[in-house]
């Protein structure tokens, strides 16, 4: 998805790829692609131009590069109106990245994504800022004065390296200038949306230079929480700011240093669980109204990072550099996992870190006419802390307890001969133990089998099935259920005094991870046809990881009384490496000087690790994830106004790391633990990009995908045994997009319109896992179709631009996934919901 900006209507139309319509079109790139667009205007304006890249660390015409990248400039992110990574990744097929949590987010590549909440892990998909490797939770920052973002699919072990197993993306800001430039932009919306960005660069002396940008982006929630007695911040606002400095300074004619200072400030809301369950506002989503209780919802960050670049030449083949950041981050999240207001199904789920990473990398060049090599070394070092809480109410305990009640009295009944009818009117299942009714028909199937609950209804004076009874579980408030709890040992049978206090529970991890790679990669060019390119990397990965459960504060403690959800446990601390030697080959033959076809087979690892909410890990931490990938492109400029390119590719996974919800035998509540499982992926990615007239551009992106899996057994979220673990599935999407520069010029400026319209297709009806009440939701199994348009006015000098934008222009509702912790023990399962349409202007002053 590389873009094409139309100049000014004074000067010739030739344009910058359009960031949707070349997505596959960048499918020949490497790890950094840098998309530039060519400094003259073509001299036919109908000709599309020249892009040059460095996406393998050399400068090459992208045409040229035999890699899949997508590459988006800062035009594209203007024209989509992106902010984050989950905004771009609708507009580049095979690239998912999600749009509801930012500390928590997970990029997907190709189908292939990776669990999300546990601190032992890796991704999948690497994500670099600036050439800097992020870990997950400081993934999502905004693209605050951002020159361009490089998306890399499939694996690219030998020169990013590091978790780089599906792809990469690399987000790599402007660097300062030694010319003065500024700007200040506005970008206003319904629901309040409020956007502002500055930035400053200017020379200091002959040989510095500065450059400052800032960005601030807030927005009212797009759902209503209708709980009147909601206390936190509004679920699903936006308040998001970020700032960055640096100083460029020229040492000499071959060697500069750049020093850069990158803040970010994250205070907003949790993006809302949209309850989808009986106990739940509506069953609706498009509703767009809850009644979410979590107390205090939020979402939390406070990051920043010191980063120092060195590039020297030391002659005309050789060159080199080396990068170092240091990045640390507090993270603190808590949301609401059952989607209701009932006290009863109150769960909610905290998730705290602190962290920090040290990163360093140095960097070798040589390149002439028919060689060129880049070889080097990374190193990094992360410190861990994690603290992930469950909170439930005493309120819920009684319900779950009244759960496993039943199940023991129907059981009872069941084998003594008695039918469905008969049980019901016993009065069972119950339904909360609390209510007195339902107590009193617990305690009187009970009377029937334990002879000491029969004593405790004589000593009231009551018999069993009478009025009388329940009458008197409300006049002695806890007493029969501290009697029945201490007699039948089960602590967690407590009386409703306990009503509306906070049960907490506590996973504490902690870890060092250490990594570093070698590595080499050559590009040789053997005759004007034919081309070859091999690399190597060695990775190697130590992870010291530990795990700590501490007894629960209750209010007073109930004697006996012990963690409910997870078992308490002292520190438990465990180590491992793991160590890989990645590499790829790519053999390419030029037809022409406009047409190329290459073959390619690379592989990718990614470190195996611990799972943070599974101690049981210590033992068995999950192994390594390794890819191979054969790919096929084609590429071409046809008749100088038609750019083509497509690539077919077959990934094959082993030991592929998936996340589940899982509920273990002895476990309370089901919890994501992370899974084992092979996957064989096959695709292809299509574009054409079409100068179909001097003042109109038009596009097409497509892709088609079929996955086959076979995972490792597990408990699933009902706490039965999934043995059915063989899973195929298919994806196929596709954008169109159009860019039109009338020749009417009101006010001597230029107008353009974009449009862009993305298609993806819905495909939750293949999946066997789907929960039953995924049927009854509305939209959840609709296909998306998103239109999303900007009309601009730039001023004859450029200085001034205005703006109309809209997204989401049909206003479709598009539904999440469905499920959660509670889905199944508490049966509130929950959703999340797309934006609806959006409009608003901008308008941007360049000084």
């Amino acid at each position: 998805m590389i873009s094409r900006t139309f100049p000014s209507n004074k000067q010739s139309t030739g344009f910058k790829k359009h960031q949707i319509a070349l997505v596959i079109g960048a499918c020949l790139a490497t790890p950094q692609a840098l998309s530039q667009t060519a400094a003259e205007p073509a001299a036919d304006t109908k000709k599309i131009e020249v892009i040059t890249v460095t996406a393998q660390k050399r400068v090459q015409n992208l045409m040229d590069v035999p890699v899949a990248i997508d590459s988006v400039s800062a035009t594209d992110l203007k024209e989509t109106g992106a902010v984050l990574l989950g905004d771009i990744a609708d507009y580049t097929p095979g690239f998912k990245f999600s749009k509801d949590a930012v500390v928590q987010a997970t990029a997907s590549m190709r189908g292939i994504s990776s669990p999300n909440i546990s601190t032992g892990g890796d991704p999948s998909v690497a994500i670099f800022f600036d050439d800097f490797y992020l870990p997950r939770a400081a993934q999502s920052v905004m693209f605050s004065d951002m020159s361009r973002i490089e998306i890399l699919k499939g694996p690219q072990g030998t020169l990013f390296g590091k978790n780089a197993a599906a792809g990469v993306v690399n987000m790599i800001p402007n660097a300062p200038t030694d010319e003065f430039d500024a700007f200040a932009k506005a970008t206003l919306g319904n629901y309040n949306a409020k956007k502002f960005e500055g930035m400053f660069n200017a020379p200091l002396s002959d040989n510095v230079a500065l450059r400052v940008n800032m960005m601030s982006n807030q927005r009212d929630s797009f759902i209503e929480n209708v709980y009147p007695d909601y206390q936190g911040e509004e679920l699903g606002s936006t308040n998001h700011n970020a700032a960055r400095a640096a100083l460029l300074w020229k040492l000499s004619d071959k060697t500069n240093l750049q020093l850069s200072y990158d803040w970010d400030d994250l205070d907003q809301g949790y993006a809302p669980g949209v309850g989808v369950s009986p106990y739940s506002y509506s069953m609706n989503p498009g509703d767009r109204k809850i009644e979410n209780d979590v107390i205090d919802g939020h979402e939390r960050r406070d990051m920043d990072a010191w980063s120092l670049k060195i590039n020297h030449e030391f002659n005309a083949d050789w060159s080199g550099k080396f990068i170092s950041s240091y990045r640390k981050w507090e993270v603190s999240g808590r949301d609401d996992a059952d989607g209701t207001a009932d006290k009863t199904r109150y769960l909610d789920t905290i998730n705290f870190e602190d962290s920090d990473i040290f990163y360093n990398e140095l960097q070798l060049n040589y390149t002439n006419d028919k060689f060129s090599y880049v070889g080097g070394f990374t190193y990094s070092k992360e410190n861990i802390y994690q603290n992930t809480s469950l909170h439930i109410l005493a309120d819920t305990v009684a319900r779950l307890t009244t759960d496993s009640l039943n199940a023991q009295l129907v059981g009872a009944l069941q084998q003594a001969g008695f039918d469905d009818a008969t049980i019901g009117a016993l009065g069972l299942p119950a339904d909360h133990i609390w209510q007195a009714n339902d107590w009193a028909s617990m305690l009187s199937v009970m009377s029937l089998v334990v002879p000491n609950v029969q004593g405790l209804l004589d000593a009231l004076g009551v018999a069993p099935f009478s009025p009388e009874l329940v009458a008197a579980i409300s006049a002695t408030g806890d007493l029969t259920y501290d009697a029945i709890g201490a007699g039948l040992g089960v602590a967690e049978i407590f009386g409703p005094s306990h009503q509306g206090k906070m049960w907490g529970e506590d996973i504490m991890n902690r870890g060092k991870f250490t990594s570093y790679g070698i590595y080499s990669d050559v590009d040789f060019k053997i005759d004007e046809h034919w081309g070859l390119t091999a690399g190597l990397r060695y990775s190697h990965d130590k992870k010291d990881f530990s795990w700590e459960i501490r007894e629960i504060p209750f209010a007073q403690p109930l004697p006996g009384l012990t963690d409910f959800l997870f078992p308490v446990m002292p520190e438990l601390k465990a180590n491992d490496s793991w160590s890989k030697l990645t590499g790829r080959i790519v053999g390419s033959y030029h037809i022409n000087d406009d047409s190329m076809a290459f073959l390619s087979y690379s592989t990718g690892y990614k470190s195996g690790g611990y799972d943070s909410l599974d101690p049981g890990s210590a033992a068995t931490p999950y192994a390594p994830e390794e890819v191979g990938n054969l790919e096929l492109g084609y590429k071409a400029d046809l008749w100088d106004v038609v750019r083509l390119q497509v690539v077919g590719f077959d990934m094959d996974l082993t030991n592929r790391q998936r996340s589940v919800s899982s509920k273990r035998p002895g476990e309370g509540v089901a919890v994501p633990l992370v899974i084992n499982g092979d996957q064989k992926i096959r695709g292809a990615e299509f574009i054409i990009d079409w100068q179909a007239a001097e003042a109109v551009k038009l596009g097409l992106v497509t892709e088609f995908r079929n996955t086959e899996s076979k995972w490792e057994q597990f408990y699933n979220a009902d706490g039965d045994l999934v043995t059915d673990v063989e899973k195929s599935s298919t994806a196929d999407s596709f954008t169109l997009t159009a860019d039109w520069l009338p020749s009417y010029q009101p006010a001597n400026g230029n107008l353009k319109l974009h449009v862009d319209y993305v298609y993806e297709q819905n495909t939750r009806a293949d999946d066997p896992d789907l929960i039953a009440i995924a049927s009854q939701i509305p939209g959840f199994f609709d296909d998306t179709k998103t239109l999303n348009a900007r009309l601009s006015w730039t001023s004859s000098d450029e200085q001034l631009e205005l703006a109309l934008w809209g997204k989401n222009l049909t206003d479709q509702d598009v539904v999440g996934g469905v499920g959660g912790f509670a889905a199944d023990v508490l049966g509130t399962a929950i959703t999340s919901l797309s934006a609806p349409r959006t409009v608003g202007v901008e308008a941007r002053y360049n000084f």
